[in-house]
């Protein structure tokens, strides 16, 4: 054999091993999309019906994960979930009992916070938004000083939150009702009214209430 035709032939070997490995990552990849799918519906599931309230959304995958998500474009939907998760985990609507009720919702609000800047997807900036109100508002019915201050930044972000998306309803209704906790806070520092404040009901951040996913 002609040193020609010895590299025809190991060009021909090359070619079809290059093929080959092609067609095995293109299995691998497509087996990690439907496993990511899959993964994904089914911690959404749990979460929402609160069977698990620590889900792993990342499932076992063929190719390295940092690759299969960076392929698939799923960093957004992942650290939305997270940011979402991290709001429940801290209690907002809890009372304020030790200073670990406070670093955990200031670590969830700069968390809300980063995914909402950095989030293209405006139904879920808009959702964002108003989980960072609702944080402000707590933090304001908390804080008979600062009151008037949250108030008026919460009411910035549900304001935010609507106009990104007029559907969201939840932005709707805590903008009302920061503002009558804004309008309750002006009252009490002039001396009359009613210096209590209004606490939010059932309905509000419904849209979160569940996992919001």
């Amino acid at each position: 054999m002609t040193s020609s035709a010895r590299a025809r032939s190991v060009a021909g070997a090359v070619g079809v091993v290059a093929l080959l490995v092609t067609a095995v990552l293109l299995t691998a990849l497509a087996a990690d999309l439907l496993r990511w799918d899959r993964q994904l519906d089914r911690a959404d599931a749990a979460y929402v019906s609160r069977a698990d309230t620590t889900p792993s959304w990342r499932p076992d995958t063929w190719l390295p994960e940092s690759v299969t998500r960076s392929l698939l474009g799923i960093e957004d939907d992942l650290s939305y979930r997270e940011a979402i998760r991290r709001f429940w985990a801290s209690n907002p609507r809890a009372p304020i009992l030790r200073f670990e009720d406070v670093t955990k919702r200031s670590a969830a609000e700069r968390e809300v916070a980063g995914v909402a800047d950095a989030d293209t997807n405006p139904t879920r900036t808009a959702q964002l938004l108003v989980l960072r109100g609702a944080l402000l508002l707590e933090e304001a019915r908390n804080s008979p000083v600062q009151r008037e201050v949250f108030a008026r930044r919460a009411i910035d972000h549900f304001k935010q939150a609507a106009t990104l998306d007029p559907g969201n309803a939840d932005a709707i209704y805590d903008l009302e009702l920061a503002l009558r906790l804004l309008r309750r806070a002006g009252a009490a520092q002039g001396g009359g009214g009613d210096a209590r404040t209004p606490n939010p009901q059932s309905g509000s951040g419904a849209a979160t209430s569940g996992g919001g996913l």
